[in-house]
């Protein structure tokens, strides 16, 4: 089991084994887990009947400080507590940040104070010193992303709570095909479930059919494309994509992070040879934990090219990367110049700024 999981199951566990403490302090990008431990936090500090009276929630960029004061000042109704949740504390002005902190450690008996924010470090004075708050009085918690290896497990799980086995490539193909964002992820197992009906094993069928198969074959069939030298698939498929709405950075961040896989396994088919014939041996042996399955179907992929050509398809890709940020040029056509360039064997050169 990954560190990031034992964390969070640490976490969840806190609230069901003690009190729930008077300061939290949340940060970092993983929203859905944030979502959830306050949702478990309300579930075991307020009974749902009494929340119209004891629950605010105040957000950084519409920060009022009177409002403020006087949601933390409020004594709990018809309950032993009450809970003030003050969303996105960066985006308050400096000196409100200073007023925040110093309120979080003077907050009176009886209410539970949370404080969130999407940054994923602390990179600030002001971020630091309401961590440190937050641990005297409470507890501060970095909501970070789970690694590829924790998401398939908790995908997994989500799947048996719902009373569902899913098959290791299904659950493979849905983490390939929707990415590793637990938000997305969750929203398209509730849709696999309910197409599901009455089987209650999942298999890839079932995943394509929901997830979409624009999304699950068309996107990495663009490499086959280019594997094969096949310049009317690559135009093709790209246009496919687009026109089914796929967004053109979601696609070039996919294949960015695509041709990176096959280039480290590349190297590990390279170095090792036969002792990574199988893909659980090659799973073993990369840096990220990845499903065997996933990693038999990368090693398939990336024997079909040569290492200069994932090499010059990377540089290409971080081209486009470069260009899609620093011009207005139509999307669609840097993403079809990057691969074209290099299906032709041509190196682009990156935009000097």
């Amino acid at each position: 089991m990954g560190k990031q999981i034992q964390a969070y199951r640490k976490l969840f566990e806190s609230l069901k084994t003690g009190e729930p403490k008077p300061l939290y302090f949340l940060y970092g990008p993983e929203e859905h887990l944030k979502k959830e431990f306050i949702h478990e936090l309300l579930a075991r500090a307020l009974p749902e009947g009494n929340r119209a009276f004891n629950l605010d929630v105040l957000y950084g960029d519409e920060f009022d400080r009177s409002l403020f004061d006087d949601r933390l000042g409020s004594l709990p109704l018809f309950n032993e507590r009450r809970v003030v949740i003050l969303r996105n504390f960066k985006a308050l002005p400096l000196g409100q940040q200073d007023y925040v902190i110093d309120a979080a450690a003077n907050a009176g008996d009886g209410v539970i104070f949370v404080v969130e924010t999407p940054a994923p470090k602390l990179d600030t004075v002001r971020m630091k010193n309401m961590k440190k708050v937050a641990d005297r009085r409470g507890l501060s918690f970095a909501f970070e992303y789970l690694d590829e290896g924790e998401t398939y497990e908790r995908v997994a799980g989500r799947f048996r709570r719902e009373g569902y086995e899913v098959s290791p490539d299904a659950l493979a193909l849905l983490v390939e095909s929707v990415g590793t964002n637990l938000s997305d992820l969750v929203n398209e197992v509730e849709k696999i479930v309910l197409s599901a009906g009455d089987n209650h094993k999942i298999g890839t069928d079932t995943v394509s059919a929901v997830v979409g198969k624009y999304r699950s074959e068309d996107l990495f069939s663009l490499l086959d494309a280019l594997s094969q030298k096949r310049p009317d698939q690559i135009i093709s498929r790209l246009s496919s994509l687009i026109d089914g709405g796929e967004e053109p950075v979601f696609i070039l961040a996919m294949l960015l992070r695509r041709v990176v896989l096959l280039l480290e396994v590349s190297t590990i088919v390279s170095e090792r040879g036969r002792s990574v014939s199988s893909g659980r041996a090659l799973a073993d042996h990369m840096s990220g934990a990845t499903n065997p399955f996933y990693a038999e179907k990368l090693a398939r992929q990336a024997s079909a090219f040569g290492r200069p050509d994932l090499e010059r398809l990377l540089l290409n890709l971080r081209w486009a990367d470069l260009k899609l940020k620093s011009t207005s040029v139509d999307p669609k056509c840097i993403l079809e110049e990057s691969l074209l360039a290099a299906h032709t064997g041509k190196t682009l050169a990156s935009p000097v700024f």
